[in-house]
């Protein structure tokens, strides 16, 4: 697939401003959504880590779980 299909796709559908971007320039800004998406993924994990760790140990992973499912690592 090509990187304008990619991105399309990671922004859940065509959109009329893509047209302006050249191949390359697709390619960057997947590259930047893709980057943002797991720093913002791994910020979120931590933030979560910090505070299912406040509660006692055999209540953290059944909260994390109870939470927030299989949605974070």
């Amino acid at each position: 697939m090509s990187s304008r299909t990619d991105l399309e796709r990671e922004l859940g559908g065509p959109l009329s401003a893509l047209d302006l971007l050249s191949d390359q320039e697709a390619a960057e800004l997947l590259r930047m959504f893709r980057t943002a998406q797991r720093i913002e993924t791994e910020g979120l994990t931590e933030a979560v880590d910090k505070v299912v760790g406040a509660l006692p140990w055999p209540l953290r992973t059944a909260a994390k779980k109870i939470m927030f499912g299989n949605a974070l690592g």
